[in-house]
């Protein structure tokens, strides 16, 4: 339940924003409001402590032989720290922004808030299912922020490229859980089939980057900071 906590916090708050923007396009207290959120947010998260380790799941889908595990999220001691640092890295970049005039809007505020919450749950992910689906989200949302961003063939071909590499580290994700199927054993991440092992190792190169077919974002763009600064991050 904490972790829905946490991330409607993230979420509602966004959404707050984008409410008052529509509303009130000058009030002054926006910023206040993200501020406000994200430091609740980030204290939320250090309550986890007094209850974990702790799993939400949600119920199964259906075919059930096709959905061998429903969608977890699990608070331990491995997912805790990325989470805290996630909510730490959403205020700094809150209360950083402001000292960036071109950046300072409610709506790449809310975007902000909105990828906080995401990267809650896809740290604390407790199955392939679960990750592969924050995963889409995160790079879907990359996508369409890129493409808007920038300008040219060339540029749009180098977007493009770099999600299609996150796509494919995705599917090695994917890969991997059915290796572990195949295998006879349950894929989650207390316990990963021996022959699954090079298939993540390889699906967490390319999407964190580390291999070179991984493209960075373009001088170009426009979302450098704050808002590009939180995607790429997280």
């Amino acid at each position: 339940m904490l972790i829905i906590v946490s991330c409607l916090l993230f979420f509602v708050t966004a959404l707050a924003l984008m409410v008052l923007l529509i509303t009130q396009p000058n009030a002054r207290y926006a910023w206040l409001v993200a501020v406000g959120g994200g430091t609740l947010a980030l204290v939320s998260v250090f309550i986890w402590l007094a209850q974990m380790p702790f799993d939400l799941a949600l119920p199964a889908w259906k075919p059930l032989t096709l959905f061998l595990n429903p969608i977890s999220f699990r608070a331990d001691g491995l997912s805790w720290p990325f989470a805290v640092s996630i909510s730490a890295l959403t205020l700094t970049i809150l209360l950083t922004v402001v000292s960036q005039p071109a950046f300072t809007n409610s709506y790449t505020w809310a975007g902000t808030l909105a990828l906080g919450g995401l990267g809650i749950l896809a740290v604390t992910a407790n199955n392939p299912l679960t990750l592969l689906l924050i995963w889409s989200a995160l790079d879907i949302t990359e996508l369409i922020t890129q493409l808007r961003s920038v300008n040219g063939a060339a540029n749009n071909e180098k977007v493009v490229t770099s999600f299609s590499t996150r796509a494919f580290g995705s599917f090695l994700l994917l890969w991997a859980n059915i290796v572990s199927i195949a295998a006879g054993s349950t894929f989650n991440f207390q316990s990963i089939a021996s022959g699954s092992g090079l298939y993540l190792v390889i699906a967490a190169g390319l999407r964190l980057g580390v291999l070179p077919l991984h493209l960075p974002y373009s001088s170009e763009s426009t979302v450098r900071r704050g808002f590009g600064t939180a995607l790429r991050l997280i």
